[in-house]
């Protein structure tokens, strides 16, 4: 008998320890294969035959469809440039170019994927067609609670969110290989207290 419980033992240890590993292994942000440009982080093989066993199951947990190498490329972000989580009632910049894209679009998730809305029930969302530009074609823009002026991106609440930004036809995966991105930046500018 005692040695029964020993064995059943071992095993429940063995599966609870399995399983916290895996799930922390596929809600890891810097993955096998993946790109990372500051807080931005993409898995450019998570729509082809290559992909690793662990960005697969990243992307069937999350419940994500996976651009392919041919469609585009889908960047994550999760915390600001200074590696703070971004939160709702906190208010951010986002600055600079995107890489050579023939679209893009930008858009703020709850933790669970919902796509946000703000309490004035606007998605918080961008895409490159509806966006102001500077001469250099570089844009800010305004992620807050209260209206600004040029490119404004509502949010509202208390939680973590994360921001994705999907660029359709672009030249980053290559058959030459990866190509470095330059990814804008994501700076905080304060939080309601």
């Amino acid at each position: 008998m005692r040695i029964l419980v020993f064995f059943l033992t071992v095993i429940a240890i063995g599966l609870t320890l399995g399983g916290v590993s895996a799930h922390l292994s596929i809600r890891q942000s810097h993955g096998i294969g993946a790109i990372n440009v500051g807080p931005w982080s993409a898995w450019p093989f998570v729509g082809g035959a290559e992909v690793d066993p662990y960005t697969s199951a990243r992307s069937a947990a999350d419940g994500t469809l996976p651009l392919g190498a041919a469609e585009g490329l889908s960047f994550e972000a999760a915390t600001d440039d200074n590696g703070t989580p971004l939160r709702q009632n906190c208010r951010y910049e986002i600055s600079g170019k995107t890489p050579i894209t023939r679209v893009w679009t930008l858009t703020a998730y709850s933790q669970d994927g919902a796509a946000l809305v703000s309490n004035i029930g606007d998605v918080a969302a961008f895409h490159s067609g509806n966006i102001v530009r500077f001469a250099d074609s570089s844009f800010i823009i305004k992620i807050d609670d209260r209206p600004s002026s040029g490119n404004w991106m509502p949010i509202s609440g208390d939680d973590d969110f994360k921001l994705i930004l999907r660029l359709y036809d672009t030249p980053i995966t290559s058959n030459s290989g990866v190509i470095d991105p330059v990814m804008p930046k994501i700076v905080p500018k304060g939080c309601a207290s």
